[in-house]
């Protein structure tokens, strides 16, 4: 591998390459890290949602030229905080947002090129010493705003870490806010607090009880101190470069699955919301979940929450401030052949959906990004998408389109039933399916009878509803007396009709 090295600057050529160094190292590092995953859940995927988080960064700046290092770096951040994925993502995300706020605007006498010499200015201030003031001051507002992004922060994770680095950089300066005559190079200050932070990092994440009685590191501190290490080739100018991974602890699985579940909730809701105060959207997910993490996306936030009940999360944010809506299971391993994507607009189904195993993406019609991100999230390189009448334009997947929920959740029963999630399966079982809607009780007790009497060889009877649970429970109840030889199924709420019955 050809490495071409030189001192850089800070410049959006610097954002750029420290970006796709970062992604493929966060890439590179994904098993590793996930084998050390146990907090706030030991479901072993941070290593996997901070790749992805990473990687929709260095998408957001791949393209960006002839503007300012603050501009690259927020481009950079916004990026990765639409893109991220989890608890970690989250938090990761927002200590970028920081680091692009922390950077600050360039002056009239800098964004020279890297190969120009270090000419002091009127105070006598060489650019690499101007650089590594901003530097610290960057990593200062980065751990500061990592620690805005949950609202219990914990000690030993790493928020500690981000915190330590920034405090042995800004101890090597020496100086706060005047940029000193000489100092260190900034690759090189950069470089000795990520070794203290990394030779720190048993004794730091040992004083959390979750990690300390796993006898593990920090996942997500492991994280961090990989994308740091990538800014630290970067600001050594050096290209194509690999970062060096080899001090990554060698876990294994066993370590995850050993563990006791983490923080409560067992389903993970994330969402882009407009027009919420931050301070706002964190208390209220608060009341209804934990694993709480809230970042800056650039014009909306990104929020993560684990919780019981995700139609209770969703309810806390209009419809029309909501956007990008993923409701998963948190617990949920890898699926074995296909993965399950299903699209719906109703958030009383996506617990139920998730359940099945699904990325749930919860609003009108999705964009060709989000069923992206979703079949990503799917974790299998292919998914089968339920369509619950969106009508997204899915023509590039395997799809089962349903005419609404109650049929889509008759075709993820189907794709579940069979080994191999064929989209065939899917779309057999709709083939077969006979339906009625009903404005009350009584009324879908008639339509019940008469999709009976017209297939006699019914097995089973699904029932969507979007009334109270109470009441649908009692309906169901009649059906289920009136036809003891169907299985009945209920579900919902769902948005639109008061009752759907399918029989199939």
């Amino acid at each position: 591998m050809d490495v071409v090295a030189r001192r850089a600057r800070l410049d959006v050529d610097l954002v750029r390459g420290w970006a796709a160094t970062a992604a493929a190292a966060c890439a590179a590092a994904r098993d590793r890290i996930d084998a050390v995953n146990v907090f706030p859940v030991p479901d072993g995927d941070t290593g996997s949602n901070v790749a992805l988080t990473v990687a929709g960064g260095r998408d957001a700046v791949r393209d960006v030229t002839g503007v300012p290092v603050q501009s690259a770096a927020t481009a950079f951040a916004h990026g990765a905080a639409r893109s991220a994925r989890g608890n970690s993502g989250v938090i990761l995300s927002q200590w970028l947002v920081g680091f692009a706020a922390g950077i600050g605007e360039d002056g009239p006498d800098e964004g020279g090129r890297a190969d120009e010499p270090d000419e002091p200015d009127e105070r006598g201030a060489v650019p690499a010493a101007r650089d590594a003031v901003r530097l610290v001051r960057a990593l200062t507002a980065a751990a500061d705003a990592a620690t805005t992004a949950v609202p219990d922060p914990q000690e030993g994770t790493v928020l500690t870490v981000a915190r330590d680095v920034a405090r042995t950089a800004r101890a090597a300066v020496g100086a706060d806010d005047d940029a000193p005559t000489d100092g260190p190079d900034p690759a090189e200050l950069l470089a000795g607090a990520v070794d203290a932070a990394r030779g720190d990092l048993r004794r730091v994440s040992a004083a959390h009880d979750v990690l300390r009685a796993a006898r593990v590191v920090d996942a997500g501190a492991c994280a961090l101190l990989v994308v740091l290490d990538a800014l630290v080739a970067a600001l050594r100018g050096a290209t194509g470069a690999e970062v060096d991974l080899s001090w990554l602890p060698a876990a294994s699985p066993e370590v995850v699955a050993g563990c006791s579940p983490g923080a409560g909730g067992a389903f993970e809701v994330m969402m882009l919301v407009r027009g919420v105060p931050a301070d706002r959207l964190v208390g209220a997910l608060r009341g209804v979940g934990d694993a709480v993490a809230v970042a800056d996306a650039g014009g909306a936030l990104h929020a993560h929450v684990h919780a019981d009940d995700p139609a209770a999360v969703l309810a806390l944010v209009p419809a029309a401030d909501r956007e990008r809506v993923v409701v998963r299971r948190v617990e949920e391993g890898p699926p074995e052949t296909r993965g399950l994507v299903v699209l719906t607009r109703s958030p009383g189904l996506a617990a139920w959906y998730a359940t099945c195993g699904a990325v749930t993406l919860v609003g009108d019609v999705p964009d060709a990004d989000q069923l992206a991100r979703a079949t990503a999230d799917a974790r299998t390189g292919r998914a089968v998408v339920v369509d619950a009448g969106t009508g997204a334009d899915v023509r590039d997947h395997d799809v089962v389109a349903a005419a609404g929920d109650g049929a889509a959740v008759v075709a993820c029963l189907s794709l579940l039933a069979d080994p191999d999630v064929d989209p065939a399966a899917g779309r057999a079982a709709l083939g077969r399916l006979r339906t009625g809607t009903a404005h009350d009780a009584s009324g879908l007790a008639a339509v019940v009878d008469g999709l009976v009497a017209a297939v006699p060889a019914a097995q089973a009877v699904t029932l969507a509803h979007g009334l109270d649970a109470v009441e649908a429970r009692a309906a169901a109840d009649v059906v289920a007396r009136a036809h003891p030889e169907l299985e009945v199924l209920l579900v919902g709420p769902v948005a639109g009709e008061a009752w759907w019955a399918g029989v199939d």
